[in-house]
């Protein structure tokens, strides 16, 4: 066995791959999410189990933790996926719109990574990937908002990586560009173009999910990872997507 994980946002598109993914490479997996029909199905096909928590319902967060903990034994893994997407421009954007972001895509990803570290530093070591954007590095006036929350998860990612070097725990950050199937909500008919001329799959993201989560990436430690096929890099002169 390599070991056991616990994903956030575990029904969506990229969430799923993850759950499969690690599935498929050995791993005892509990995974979350709001969807009861797509955690059931993913259940049944993959053998993960599912609990129901969304993630900005902070006694079902505190939950699920105490949930993987207990049937699992230990945590090796937790990948911070869960999220929601917000678009417009900031003057559009709303106070309860900003607090929904801050809460389901940054408080949780805080919360869930306190939680597992505790945990973490208590077994001797794990890892943490935490689902950021690559808008969280070169923010996006189409979704800014959603753009400065990411931000802030790249930040927790190297603050729990310092943190947690010391006691064998490792945190890093991915930062996916335009990825199919896209978030609940998310149209790709109005996405940029990407450098390679093809978009990322959620079975790309979860590869790199696998990377970061083994012994390969031992060095790598409060790193932020863009997965955009050279789109960022491929811009020249522009500091705002």
């Amino acid at each position: 066995m390599t070991g056991a994980a616990l994903v956030t946002g575990g029904t969506g598109g990229i969430g799923s791959a993850i759950v499969r993914r690690l599935r498929a490479d050995g791993y005892d997996v509990v995974f979350t999410g709001r969807d009861e029909g797509r955690g059931a199905a993913l259940e049944h096909a993959t053998g993960a189990v599912f609990r129901r928590a969304d993630a900005a319902d902070r006694a079902a967060s505190d939950a699920s933790v105490e949930f993987a903990l207990e049937h699992l034994g230990r945590v090796d893994l937790l990948v911070a996926n869960a999220g929601i997407l917000v678009r417009g421009p900031i003057e559009d954007t709303s106070d309860e719109e900003f607090d929904r972001l801050v809460e389901t895509n940054l408080t949780a990803t805080f919360r869930y990574g306190r939680a597992l570290f505790t945990a973490m530093r208590a077994q001797g070591g794990g890892a943490m990937v935490l689902i950021a954007s690559d808008s969280a590095i070169r923010g996006s006036h189409r979704i800014p908002a959603y753009s400065a929350v990411k931000a802030g998860v790249v930040a927790i990612a190297e603050l729990l990586g310092a943190e947690g070097a010391p006691h064998g725990i490792r945190a890093n950050a991915l930062c996916p560009g335009n990825t199919l199937p896209g978030m609940e909500g998310d149209d790709a008919s109005g996405w940029r173009a990407t450098a390679s001329g093809s978009f990322a799959t959620g079975e790309d993201v979860a590869a790199a999910v696998a990377f970061l989560a083994s012994a390969e990436a031992a060095h790598i430690n409060g790193a932020a990872l863009r997965i955009d096929g050279g789109t960022g890099a491929a811009l020249q002169a522009v500091t705002r997507s």
